[in-house]
């Protein structure tokens, strides 16, 4: 029997547009489980806590990519790996990459209520596992480094939604094309810097425990356990989604060369033909770079003062929907 339990972040972009809305999840969800709104990470990890305590077996998030990174961290610590909740997905942030790549359109009140009329027919969700990274202690899906952390912290600045962040990116390239004369932004955030790369084990495959080390220039750098990045199509072409690896792709391409990848990018063609960009499977990375140390786990933005960012996998988690999903 599923035990539903909602957090829903006062924070995310779909509460502040409506301060009402938890209150309709709270009338939609009724007696058919509990809501709690948490206002830091302390109250996060009581409400995780208290859940685990409950047996509450399948928890809804109302929030961004951030928020889900965050509230699954505190699930992870809360129930341990082996009795993790499964998860309910009720979109309500800015982008919402990680719903875009389970397929889930809806958003939260109507996805809320189609879970409760399911649960109450005893109907069976659609589920699909998927694989986690761990990141310096917090789990996520996709982390970027290099100048995906510098367009982040440019885009926060005026943090609009994914419309805005595409007119940002379209902004970028055509100052790139014109080589800096529209406004100057393109070489402000499109720099290399020196990173040096562990990677272990080269193949997934391998029987034994090995690792390679690069050490290089590079524009960014990427890993992810799931296919899409925001604002584009299928971008890790060796992702399968559950199967305990992430795919890390380094780009070390610069100027007009890392302009051309961009626009491949964002047009659904694959970047993996550029001389400059190599793409593995792994299981393990640490990552030490010597300047802008500051990276994005889910689109959120973290500092790192020492420089350091270790990538482990992490917990699989069951995802639920209503609705069909994608796997």
């Amino acid at each position: 029997m599923l035990r539903v339990g909602i957090i829903s972040n006062p924070f995310a972009k779909i509460n502040k547009l409506n301060p009402e809305y938890n209150t309709h999840l709270w009338y939609t969800l009724a007696n058919n489980g509990q809501l709690e709104v948490t206002r830091s990470l302390e109250q996060l990890n009581q409400v995780c806590q208290e859940f685990s305590e409950r047996n509450i077996n399948l928890v809804g998030i109302v929030g961004g990519d951030g928020s889900i990174s965050l509230v699954l961290s505190a699930l992870y610590k809360a129930y341990g790996a082996d009795r993790l909740p499964k998860i309910l997905l009720l979109k309500g942030g800015t982008i919402n990459f990680l719903a875009s790549n389970l397929g889930i359109k809806n958003d939260a009140r109507t996805c809320l209520e189609d879970t409760i009329q399911l649960i109450s027919k005893k109907h069976t969700m659609k589920e699909a596992i998927l694989s986690t990274i761990h990141v310096n202690g917090r789990l996520g899906f996709i982390f970027a480094n290099g100048v995906a952390a510098s367009f982040l912290e440019e885009f926060y600045k005026d943090k609009t939604n994914s419309f805005g962040a595409a007119l940002k990116v379209a902004g970028y390239i055509a100052d790139g094309i014109f080589q800096g004369k529209l406004n100057g932004e393109f070489h402000k955030i499109v720099r290399q810097q020196q990173m040096k790369i562990e990677i272990f084990p080269t193949s997934i495959s391998a029987n034994e425990k090995s690792s390679v080390q690069l050490s290089d220039k590079y524009s960014m750098i990427l890993a992810s356990t799931v296919p899409k990045l925001p604002l584009t199509s299928r971008f890790f072409k060796k992702v399968i989604m559950g199967d305990n690896s992430a795919e890390m792709i380094t780009i070390a391409e610069k100027g007009s060369k890392l302009l051309k990848g961009a626009i491949k990018a964002l047009t659904g063609r694959s970047i993996y033909n550029l001389s400059n960009v190599n793409s593995i499977k792994f299981q393990k990375a640490i990552i030490t770079c010597e300047e802008n140390t500051s990276y994005s786990l889910d689109g959120d933005l973290i500092s790192n003062a020492d420089g350091k960012i270790t990538i482990e996998m992490g917990p699989n988690f069951v995802f639920c929907s209503p609705y069909d999903i994608a796997k």
